[in-house]
């Protein structure tokens, strides 16, 4: 499938407007246990409402959406969401609410997406996040703005290209070697990886979002 599915958590970082812009454009909406709150309070509902549902309100189990209780508990809400993104036949999820105030559950979640068998991109409140696996991604720019690169686990033969400070072939790791606020110089940024995983941030003014490709 190639819709935009849009998955929601329960982070409080996203304002309501933007977070209602992301939903309207959106094919399907999906909520993990209290992300459905989020969404209600944003002025939309989801089609569906997953997670272990210790968080999520009765008025939210109740807004029509199915509602899919799954207990485990050795996984996150987010494992939860991308793992039925995946066999339901959804080949890439865009997540918002995913900043919150809660270091543990971000970092989770940027952990959840790294491990997933779908393609996952965040919704930030100042730009886009790309998981970047083994191969070539390119995404659109605009030049000055910041571009990061954070290896999430560790990369070899890394390149970023269309910044100001480029990197060729490279080794980076979390404990080593990470670009951060760099800048882009053209309309096109592209990164390659041969062994690793990382995250690509792009910043993207609010006014411009959402973007899906």
């Amino acid at each position: 499938m190639n819709e935009k599915v849009l998955g929601v958590l329960a982070g409080k970082d996203m304002p309501p407007d933007l977070l209602k812009r992301w939903a309207d454009s959106a094919d399907c909406l999906i909520a993990a246990d209290a992300g459905a709150d989020r969404l209600l309070d944003a002025g939309s509902a989801p089609v569906l409402i997953l997670g272990d549902l210790d968080s999520v309100s009765e008025k939210a189990k109740k807004c029509g959406a199915e509602v899919v209780h799954i207990a485990d508990q050795d996984s996150t809400d987010c494992d939860k969401l991308l793992r039925i993104a995946h066999e339901r036949g959804w080949s890439a999820v865009t997540l918002a609410s995913i900043e919150g105030d809660s270091l543990d559950h971000l970092i989770g979640t940027v952990y959840s997406a790294v491990r997933a068998s779908v393609q996952v991109r965040f919704a930030l409140r100042t730009g886009i996040g790309y998981i970047v696996h083994e191969g070539s991604f390119k995404v659109n720019a605009q030049p000055g703005r910041r571009v990061s690169f954070l290896p999430i686990l560790p990369c070899r033969g890394v390149c970023l290209e269309g910044v100001r400070w480029p990197l060729q072939y490279v080794e980076m790791a979390p404990n080593g070697l990470v670009s951060v606020s760099n800048q882009a110089i053209d309309s096109a940024v592209n990164v390659s990886i041969t062994e690793g995983a990382g995250l690509l941030v792009v910043e993207y003014p609010q006014e411009e979002m959402p973007i899906w490709s």
